[in-house]
């Protein structure tokens, strides 16, 4: 092993909207990253996906909510958040997008719920996920792709935000 030996971690996910309702689901407690916390819907990218994300996050809406791509609307890529946890990085894409279906299926992976958009913050994410909910709903109606980097600031977590710009 060597003194930087870094694992990269790559996952895709989405957070649909009916109206003002949220889908997200409540992590089941058995689960090995973020049990009985609240998430969006998502997963590890698979091999042939590291270089499309989007494919990944539409995979994953169907496996987990039995919701199919032609009732995904305007799906896009909002936020990046990237964080070191151990000596794995963590790179998490993550949708927003609308759908006109409302029922769902159950998955072994937690409890899916539609939640209003003012009861979101009540919700207990992970705290890279609450820190970017709370800058979503500041920022909703801007179309920009956002890059949160996890650090420390006084031992507590500090979210760096970043756009997302080609620089040419």
């Amino acid at each position: 092993m060597f003194k930087n030996d870094i694992i990269l971690q790559n996952a895709s996910g989405a957070f649909l909207i009916n109206g003002s309702r949220y889908l997200l689901i409540k992590r089941s407690p058995t689960r090995s990253i973020a049990p009985n916390l609240w998430s969006c819907v998502g997963g590890h990218m698979e091999n042939q996906e590291l270089n499309n994300p989007l494919e990944a996050c539409i995979r994953e809406i169907e496996e987990e909510t039995g919701i199919k791509k032609e009732n995904i609307f305007d799906l896009e890529l909002r936020y990046i958040i990237i964080r070191l946890y151990k000596n794995t990085v963590r790179q998490n894409y993550i949708y927003f997008g609308k759908t006109d279906k409302t029922e769902i299926v159950d998955t072994e992976e937690g409890k899916l719920h539609w939640i209003e958009e003012e009861d979101l913050l009540n919700r207990e994410f992970t705290k890279t996920y609450t820190e970017m909910m709370k800058h979503y709903l500041k920022n909703k109606y801007c179309d920009k792709v956002y890059v949160g980097v996890a650090g420390k600031e006084a031992n507590n977590l500090k979210m760096n935000w970043s756009l997302l710009e080609d620089f040419e």
